[in-house]
């Protein structure tokens, strides 16, 4: 009998180990995610790439962008990003807080500009449920005291 349960708990390993090798590692994308966590990373993602024609599509019409002191209109934020020549980004500490269907993020956000200085601010992102998914109307970046 517990030569039987060695073989049947073998199998299942086997089993599950093969069904993880075949179903591999995929990046999310916009389609294929439903985390708003994923939506924050892509949307910084598309920043680095320089894939400029994807952000309007992650924005709300009357989106709030704030940054510096000023507050950015849908039309100003990808110029604004733009500027910023982003080379790289790391987020960490996320917090992730859901308010009804939508998602309220806060984190701490690194740009690495092309020949820059690193920037280390706090960011807040409130992320809303749409029909395809989410889109950002609301952002803040706070930058961090050395």
């Amino acid at each position: 009998m517990k030569a039987m349960r060695k073989i049947w708990i073998a199998s299942l390993l086997a089993a599950a180990l093969a069904t993880l090798g075949l179903s591999g590692c995929t990046t999310p994308t916009l389609k294929s995610t439903t985390s708003a966590e994923q939506y924050e990373r892509l949307f910084w993602s598309a920043v680095k790439a320089k894939n400029w024609q994807q952000l309007p599509g992650m924005l709300a019409a009357n989106v709030m962008y704030s940054v510096g002191g000023k507050v950015l209109s849908k039309d100003q934020v990808v110029p604004y990003l733009q500027g910023l020549n982003i080379a790289d980004f790391t987020i960490t500490n996320m917090v992730v807080k859901p308010n009804g269907v939508d998602m309220t993020l806060s984190y701490t956000l690194q740009l690495s500009p092309a020949g820059g200085p690193l920037q280390t601010s706090t960011a807040v992102s409130v992320w809303q449920q749409a029909a395809q998914g989410y889109i950002l109307i609301a952002h803040a970046q706070q930058p961090q005291s050395p």
